[in-house]
């Protein structure tokens, strides 16, 4: 086994397909059948091997993603997104895996920008 698509629920479908393209930089691949009645938008993340799978979330759920975006650089880009307007709910702090930032997306999704360290090295 291994992990093939993290499931993204949006309110607002266009606003949160701009926000992953425009703001975070995520390509679309393509739009396929995920459940009956409901289309997915697979976004390209960098690793090709996993993609977010965007859906409208269904009305009589509110469901929440949390995703792990891994970095090299976490207080650069903390800085870039901050600039293009992505609202942070934590600043960069260290913590026992890395340094860390959070913010949301346009409908409340949790994001986690990593930046692993090896604080026994």
């Amino acid at each position: 086994m291994r992990l093939k698509y993290i499931p993204v629920y949006a309110g607002s479908f266009e606003e949160q397909l701009s926000f992953y393209t425009d703001k975070l930089g995520f390509k679309i691949v393509s739009k396929i059948p995920f459940y009956e009645g409901a289309e997915c938008t697979l976004l390209e993340t960098g690793n090709y091997d996993v993609l977010l799978a965007i859906s409208k979330r269904n009305l009589h759920t509110n469901l929440k993603s949390c995703i792990i975006l891994n970095t090299d650089d976490c207080l650069s880009d903390h800085h870039t997104l901050k600039a293009l307007g992505v609202e942070f709910f934590t600043e960069p702090q260290y913590q026992p895996i890395g340094l860390v930032a959070e913010f949301t997306d346009p409908c409340g999704n949790k994001f986690v920008l990593l930046e692993e360290r090896d604080y026994n090295n």
